[in-house]
């Protein structure tokens, strides 16, 4: 068959199976906007509406199930919700920043109702899964997710997953899926995190500081590598004490209400607690006193939108791309999707 047969069927399979289920995702406004973006077609714009899921998966202390990750010569304990006939489609769940696998509480039954065998994970550095201390960039996310399908979603050898991943979740299931054409059936971004490349004038400005840098003298080297260990000790320090206030149940709801601007009601206790728990360091989780390590490096390593430019992702990508934006979060702003379709479409 022609590549364009095989396109179209791509397309269309990916809409069939992913759209009916991924629309009944809760988002901040009630009308949320979506687009497809399929690389190198162009848009195709839709508006929907958003139905209420019913029958919300219930918090626990306990881990849900576990999955043993070889990571970098260790065995990463990764938890995870499996819901739905094991038959089904797999349909891979992935949160965002500071969350875990429990934000889809809403929408695991509803997805496994529909047919899909629907994974919700915990990403390693959050929720109930291992925190290493380790560099944290987003390819770590990446390569788990991947194994994460091959292992577990017994994906490969024709069998695909769906991906939904919501802001640095969504950034990772993008990396996931650029890398992996051949675990991945589509993905759909919920006010997917990442940054684009720089502009010729930004990247100008950055060879010229470069530049700048290698004509130091060594007494200026040695100078701005004291001012650099000083900075990235007040960093430290000051990622440490905004843990110890993030982590606070009353600030924690307060963050949520600010990304449910529409129904604030949705940051209730057991959502809170599902995010306050994991933060502790006394469950065992990471090794004794590096949870606030742990946090600093994550931080420090995705702050600016991850290693990988969305331009470059998106170039890569041969998976159909569903958009959704919930145009009121406050933190991923509606602006970037245009900009992510504005690039599908050059």
């Amino acid at each position: 068959e022609s590549s364009m047969v095989n396109l179209m069927k791509d397309r269309f399979l990916f809409l069939v199976q992913a759209l009916p289920a991924v629309l009944c995702l809760h988002a901040p406004q009630p009308a949320l906007r979506s687009a497809l973006l399929r690389i190198p077609r162009g848009v195709v714009m839709e508006t929907a509406s958003l139905a209420v899921p019913a029958a919300p998966l219930t918090w626990s202390e306990s881990p849900d199930e576990t999955w043993s990750y070889d990571f970098d010569g260790r065995s990463l304990r990764v938890n995870y919700i499996a819901a739905g006939p094991e038959q089904g489609t797999p349909f891979l769940l992935i949160h965002g920043f500071g969350a875990s696998g429990f934000h889809w509480r809403r929408n695991v039954n509803v997805l496994a109702a529909a047919g899909y065998r629907v994974y919700a994970i915990d990403l390693i550095g959050f929720g109930l899964s291992s925190k290493p201390v380790c560099d944290y960039d987003a390819i770590i996310w990446r390569e788990q997710c991947a194994a994460f399908l091959r292992e577990v979603g017994g994906c490969g050898a024709g069998r695909r997953a769906i991906l939904a991943g919501n802001s640095i979740g969504g950034y990772a299931a993008l990396m996931t899926g650029s890398k992996y054409p051949e675990l991945v059936l589509g993905v759909a971004s919920l006010n997917g995190a990442g940054r684009f490349a720089p502009t010729e004038a930004e990247a100008a400005a950055a060879r010229d500081r470069e530049a700048a840098r290698a004509a130091r003298s060594a007494v200026q080297v040695w100078i701005d590598s004291a001012v650099e260990t000083l900075v990235s000790s007040l960093q430290r320090a000051a990622a440490y004490g905004g843990l110890f206030i993030t982590k606070q149940p009353v600030r924690i709801k307060q963050v949520l209400q600010q990304v449910y601007p529409v129904k604030p009601e949705m940051a209730d206790d057991e959502l809170v607690e599902s995010i306050r728990f994991p933060a502790e360091d006394s469950i065992g989780l990471a090794p004794p006193g590096q949870i606030p390590e742990v946090f600093f490096r994550i931080v420090s390593r995705n702050g600016r939108g991850g290693s990988v430019p969305l331009d470059e992702l998106l170039s890569e990508l041969e998976v159909p791309l569903l958009l959704l934006w919930g145009e009121l979060d406050p933190w991923i702003v509606s602006s970037k999707g245009d900009a992510i379709q504005e690039i599908g479409r050059a």
